[in-house]
Formats: structure tokens, sequence, C-alpha cells
């Protein structure tokens, strides 16, 4: 709990990006075990209790790069299976997360 939640904090302090997970297949139910689900469940969590133009603007620094299209599709995947139907109270913000990780243009709030 103690490391998704710094993590978080990394991420949302703009010290760290979200990029850093592209080497994890949130889409693959093979490799998200219990432990792996609850870690990265309590990471979006805890960026989503942040402002949604704090929000938008961390999804889109990984909107504009091509090469994130896979680690896109999965955390849009995980938050909607693991986080979303665990937790009603953030679906605006994953609502506004998933605006910003189609913003192409890259347009910060």
């Amino acid at each position: 709990m103690h490391l998704a939640k710094f993590v978080a904090e990394i991420i949302v302090t703009f010290n760290l990006s979200l990029a850093v997970l592209k080497s994890v297949d949130l889409a693959n139910p093979v490799e998200l075990t219990p432990k792996r689900i609850m870690h990265f469940r309590m990471l979006f969590e805890a960026i989503f209790e942040h402002p949604e133009n704090l929000v938008w603007n961390l999804f889109t620094r990984i909107a504009l790069n091509p090469e994130y299209e896979a680690l896109r599709d999965g955390i849009k995947f995980f938050v909607k299976e693991y986080v979303v139907k665990n937790n009603k109270a953030i679906y605006g913000k994953f609502r506004k997360a998933k605006e910003a990780l189609n913003n192409a243009e890259g347009l910060l709030m």
C-alpha cells in the first residue's frame, strides 16, 4: 500500500511519468496476479484523488507518443475493470483520464 501511494505521489509531482508502466501489461490477465491488481488499483486510486486538471495533465503526457499505445489501452482496460468497478466515485476522473489519453494535440489544462 505504501509503495503504491509513494509511486503515485512521485507521478503526480511530475518527477516520474506514467510511461514507467509500459513494461507492465495491464491488459494481460495472466500477468495480473492478485497482488499486482491490488498494487496498481491503489496506485490509480491515489492518482485519482487529485484534481481533474492534474489528472488530465498526467495522462496527456503519455497521449502524445505513439509508442505508448499499448500502455494507454492497458491503463484504460485496467482502470475500467479493476478500479472503477470497485470505486464508482472516481468514474468522473476516469472519464477525464480517458479523454486525456486520446488527446493527441497535447493540450494541457
